[in-house]
Parts: structure tokens; sequence; C-alpha cells
């Protein structure tokens, strides 16, 4: 039982950093918008947190700087959004 746990965990962790994958190489084909970079922080976050990450700190580094400079683009969309009249609903 606690193997397939552990594959269940593992599959989820690869599911999570292929639709993160997925999401910012939407945002780079020119899908500049804020829900998308604040969904890419999310996953971001959600990837950090993730059990299996614990034993493989390099990858957490990694995922830690990414959430860092997404957090900067999601913050400066809003901010762009704020100063052309827009609305946000992410404050």
């Amino acid at each position: 039982m606690l193997q397939r746990q552990s594959i269940s965990d593992k599959t989820e962790l690869i599911r999570l950093h292929s639709a993160t994958c997925l999401s910012m190489t939407q945002f780079i084909n020119g899908h500049h918008c804020p829900k998308l970079s604040h969904l890419i922080v999310q996953q971001l976050s959600l990837l950090i947190a993730h059990p299996d990450l614990e034993q493989v700190s390099n990858s957490r580094d990694m995922y830690q700087q990414l959430l860092e400079h997404w957090q900067k683009v999601t913050a400066y969309l809003l901010e762009q959004r704020a100063v052309r009249g827009h609305p946000s609903k992410f404050h």
C-alpha cells in the first residue's frame, strides 16, 4: 500500500511539473495575462510543497527561483492592468 502511495505521489509530481511547463509555454508564446501568471505561481507553490521534492534540494531551489520570478511577473502584470484601468481579482 505504501508503495502504491509513493507511485501516486510521483505521478502527481510529474503531472504538476508538466502542467507548469505547459502554462509557462503558453505565457511565453504570447498569452501574457495575469490570470495565467497567477496560475503558474500557484502551480510552482504546489511543486515546492510536494513531499517527494524534499529529497531533491536542487529541484526545490530551481522551483523556488522560478516562483520568485513568476511572482514578480504577476505583480508587474497586475500593476500594468491597474494603470490601464482594469480591476484586478488578485488583490
